[in-house]
């Protein structure tokens, strides 16, 4: 199959697989984990401030008490409050009482008492008040306030939980605007106050048939980070009890020009408390606290708005695209990397939308569908990758066996080869320099130039195949230290001696700065041939009448020697070549230069094996400095392995990594 086969089945499978994912993730009932996720949502962002214009006036344990009433208090008790309310010009007042449980202190005395609090009622309403009964609303439909009330504006006080569909918790994240058709206590109020605005679609509002209503999801506020204290019974918004309006101890101003929430609030009741998001764990609040949410959502477009399911869909698809596609060419680790950030992405974005920013008051991006998709292709396409990852590693398996055979073979010869032709190459040396001293004053110039070539080539020759066998040796067997104490500056000098010759030839000067060590351990037959090849090496590629300076000193454990000549330099893309087997750097000095490029290759195995290393500083024209470090305090060392081995485990890192 070629690559671009490849690519379009890859593009083709993975466009089904992630339909596939899609359809999924959107069927599956996550409802219960979404829940949980928008709840802690609403932990984690910035929550708004309360309204200044909402005030609460509770009907508490404290006001039955003094009254000597149980709530929801008697009629002659909500008279005074309307009356009190009507001197006080609020801009609108939310009773949410069901007065059809308030019972008179006298029953002769009952018309006159519900004719005081109609009056006041229609007197405030007249004067642009709106006086709006809050009712409630059992299995049979909406309670309708007392016979004499009617005529009062009266809506649905329904405080929404989560029962049959969402979490199913009971917990109250929603809010109810409209049931069959009319507006409930928030809306109905808020509507009638400010006429000149549009209130009737919150941001996020949305229409359930089944049960002919519309809802939104709302945001708790907050003050000082508190949404409520239940200890010191504490609320965001300016609170006040009903006894203490009676019996005037809230004056006007507090309640002038705001809109007055007046319900039913005892600690120890159940019925006057509901549950809000609040993280992990929901937190019980006054159901009169969630009305004035729902109010201050409506007056100021704080719904949250819910993104909607085609979009959800789509990007679902998208995400499930891209780990399916992912999967197809990303190895399992950094599959893995893949998958975490866009599961990270998910829930940073999710974050950030559901913020209140300006006004837009946030928007509620699903996580549920998108975090089960892509758990989903993870688990889908792990064991499929996997089943690449091991065909691809049996085809691996099977070229690295190839090469090594190969390289065996390859090994096989050049022993072989290299075996034979040392016997030859000894004869025509011996032959040579046999003729060299028989023949000596009998030759003319020609003819001695002549076999002094055939003895310098056989050197050459000797020495390259000397090398070969050396490395064919290295790579079956390995190599053994023979550690001895040994000083380092005698070796030093006993290399610069070695080569001395050839530097006057080209008249380069050695100049030397050895720090006085004491001895320490190495093999010192293979630390001089390092030294001796590195300084022949800088004496061959520098110019004439140059200088090369060696110098050893102390670091720490180690013992470094650099080597700085005036050559030509090495180019940075050919330095990371430089100590492989056969490499040599490809230009005019080294053309006409002779060598077998096994020198520098050999000379880093030496110092690997000493546990040493070996680095290069270069630049073209600018010289090259050898800078060695061998340890002081070197022990004894296992067999080093050979070469071979060394080469096939540097490839099996390289194909399986």
């Amino acid at each position: 199959m070629s690559a671009r086969e490849f690519t379009l089945r890859s593009a083709l499978l993975g466009v089904i697989l992630a339909a596939v994912v899609t359809a999924s993730s959107l069927i599956l009932p996550l409802d219960f984990i979404e829940s949980t996720l928008f709840d802690l949502r609403h932990r984690l962002s910035f929550n708004p401030t309360p309204d200044a214009r909402i005030a609460l006036i509770t009907i508490d344990d404290v006001t039955s008490a003094e009254l000597n009433e149980v709530t929801p208090l008697s009629l002659e008790t909500h008279a005074d409050l309307a009356e009190k309310l009507e001197a006080a010009h609020p801009k609108g007042i939310g009773y949410i009482v069901d007065l059809n449980q308030a019972i008179p202190k006298n029953a002769a005395d009952s018309q006159k008492t519900m004719e005081r609090f109609l009056q006041s009622g229609i007197r405030m309403n007249l004067r642009g008040t709106p006086l709006v009964l809050g009712l409630p609303f059992d299995l049979n439909g909406e309670v309708l306030p007392p016979q004499d009330l009617q005529s009062l504006p009266s809506a649905v006080a329904l405080i929404h939980r989560d029962g049959k569909i969402f979490g199913k918790d009971r917990v109250t994240r929603r809010a109810l605007v409209s049931l069959y058709g009319r507006s409930t206590l928030e809306m109905n109020l808020a509507s009638r106050v400010y006429t000149d605005q549009d209130l009737s679609s919150p941001p996020g509002l949305y229409r359930e048939k089944e049960s002919d209503a519309e809802y939104f999801l709302f945001r708790p506020h907050t003050k000082d980070s508190l949404i409520y204290d239940a200890e010191h019974a504490r609320f965001p918004y300016p609170t006040y009890s009903a006894l203490d309006v009676i019996h005037g101890k809230v004056g006007s101003a507090e309640l002038q020009g705001r809109l007055v929430l007046v319900g039913a609030f005892q600690k120890e009741n159940p019925n006057d408390h509901t549950t809000v998001p609040n993280g992990l764990e929901p937190l019980l609040v006054p159901k009169l606290l969630v009305h004035a949410f729902i109010l201050d959502s409506i007056l100021n477009h704080g719904g949250i708005s819910t993104t909607p399911r085609p979009i959800v869909a789509l990007l679902v698809f998208l995400t499930a695209i891209l780990l399916v596609q992912a999967s197809f060419r990303a190895r399992p680790s950094r599959l893995m990397w893949i998958t975490t950030g866009v599961l990270a992405l998910w829930l940073i974005s999710s974050w950030i939308l559901f913020q209140p920013i300006g006004r837009i008051h946030g928007l509620w991006l699903p996580l549920a569908n998108p975090i089960s998709a892509i758990i989903i292709s993870f688990y889908l396409m792990l064991p499929f990758r996997l089943y690449l990852e091991h065909r691809k590693r049996g085809q691996l398996e099977e070229q690295n066996r190839l090469l090594l055979e190969v390289e065996e073979l390859k090994t096989n010869f050049l022993q072989l080869v290299t075996h034979d032709l040392k016997t030859p190459i000894a004869k025509i040396q011996g032959l040579a320099e046999r003729l060299n001293r028989e023949l000596q004053g009998k030759l003319d110039e020609t003819e001695r130039s002549v076999l002094g070539s055939i003895v310098g080539a056989s050197d050459e020759l000797n020495h390259f195949v000397s090398s070969l066998l050396e490395v064919s040796r290295l790579d079956t067997q390995g190599l053994n230290l023979q550690l001895q104490s040994r000083d380092l500056e005698a070796i030093l000098e006993q290399s610069i001696a070695k080569l001395a010759f050839s530097a006057q030839a080209k008249g380069i000067l050695i100049k030397t700065d050895f720090e006085a060590l004491f001895p320490f351990r190495m093999d010192a037959g293979l630390i001089q041939k390092v030294l001796t090849n590195l300084i022949d090496n800088a004496i061959k590629y520098s110019a004439e009448n140059t200088t090369v300076k060696i110098s050893s000193k102390e670091e720490g454990d180690f013992a470094v020697i650099e080597i700085l000549d005036q050559g030509i330099g090495i180019p940075e893309a050919e330095q990371r070549h430089l100590f492989q087997r056969f490499h040599r750097v490809k230009n005019d000095v080294t053309r006409r230069v002779k060598g077998t490029g096994l020198g520098l290759y050999l000379s880093r195995y030496f110092i690997e094996a000493h546990r040493g290393t070996v680095s290069i500083q270069s630049a073209p024209s600018s010289g090259t400095k050898i800078i060695v470090r061998l340890p002081m305090n070197l022990k004894e060392t296992q067999k080093f392995p050979g070469l071979t081995t060394q080469s096939k485990k540097s490839k099996e890192k390289r194909n399986y990594a």
